[in-house]
């Protein structure tokens, strides 16, 4: 059995090819993150077939080659011919199409059958408190913080924003999901302020690597300066941000969002959020605007005098 070489055939063609490197490049001609591609380069993730498919096509190479580092088969005239792998994919997406055929027309035999039962518990849904409103998932934030236009963000850690890489290929750090957003919105001269919990560990060291990861991200040192740093002046025991939206943006851009957070948005364009409690829940809770202005006056006390 072939050794598989993705990342490794990836991260020369990434570093070696036209692209020279040009990492976010490669990830917006894939319609994928920066964090996305460093885990592939990275061998921490697979990407699917469909992402594989792109990525060879990007940058003119066999599935084989992407996959193993070389080509499986060429034929006389010199032309490449696909290889076991190109058949495997072929077969996987014919297999797929047949599945999605046979599933419509069971769906379609049923669906006359479980219409009543859906439109009945649909209304006795109605009827019902409404438990998760007011909950985001962490698409949902990311999309929010892309029109907040000055962000404050008390923190126990920064896990969201730098990723650990520990691999035979790289070791370091990366940027994460949410640190790629933070460097959008600074470099459209957005603020950021992070106030840190004063036990945090490692706290000079990881807003070093912070800022280092800014830099490459392609935000200018100059634009640093609208990203703060502080530490509170008390332990932070769950972390609570405020954005000051850019509200005609988000309803404009993001009208489903907007619908659905509108009611949580203050009369000063604000909005807050508190940060999951424990680990295995990653739901992030939106903050009335009467609680707003008393978490206000409470998280004011945390930060030190400037």
């Amino acid at each position: 059995m072939r050794e598989v070489k993705l990342a490794a055939t990836l991260k020369r063609l990434v570093d070696e090819g036209e692209y020279r490197g040009n990492r976010k490049r490669v990830s917006t001609e894939l319609g994928i993150t920066s964090a996305a591609l460093s885990q592939y380069i990275n061998g921490q993730t697979m990407p699917s077939l469909e992402k594989l498919v792109a990525i060879a096509d990007l940058f003119k190479v066999s599935l084989d080659y992407l996959m193993f580092g070389e080509d499986a088969v060429t034929a006389p005239t010199g032309m490449l011919q696909y290889g076991p792998l190109a058949r495997f994919v072929e077969a996987g997406f014919s297999s797929v199409r047949a599945d999605i055929a046979a599933e419509s027309a069971f769906v379609a035999k049923i669906g006359t059958i479980v219409t009543e039962q859906i439109e009945a518990a649909a209304r006795a849904a109605a009827k019902r408190p409404a438990t998760l409103y007011g909950m985001l998932d962490k698409e949902q934030l990311l999309e929010l913080e892309r029109h907040s236009t000055s962000s404050t963000i008390f923190t126990t850690d920064l896990d969201d924003d730098i990723v650990k890489v520990d691999s035979e290929i790289e070791q370091g750090v990366t940027a994460g999901n949410f640190l790629t957003v933070v460097a959008e919105n600074i470099a459209k001269k957005r603020t950021y302020h992070y106030i840190l919990s004063p036990d945090m560990p490692d706290r000079e060291l990881l807003i070093r690597q912070f800022r280092a990861l800014l830099l490459r991200e392609n935000v200018s040192e100059k634009d640093l300066e609208r990203c703060k740093f502080s530490v509170a002046l008390d332990t932070v025991y769950v972390g609570f941000c405020f954005f000051e939206l850019d509200v005609e943006g988000l309803k404009n851009q993001s009208p489903v969002l907007f619908q659905y957070v509108r009611d949580y948005i203050g009369s000063d364009g604000r909005i807050g959020y508190i940060e999951p409690p424990s680990s295995p829940l990653r739901a992030y809770f939106l903050v009335d605007t009467e609680r707003q202005r008393l978490a206000a006056r409470a998280l004011a006390r945390l930060v030190p005098k400037t």
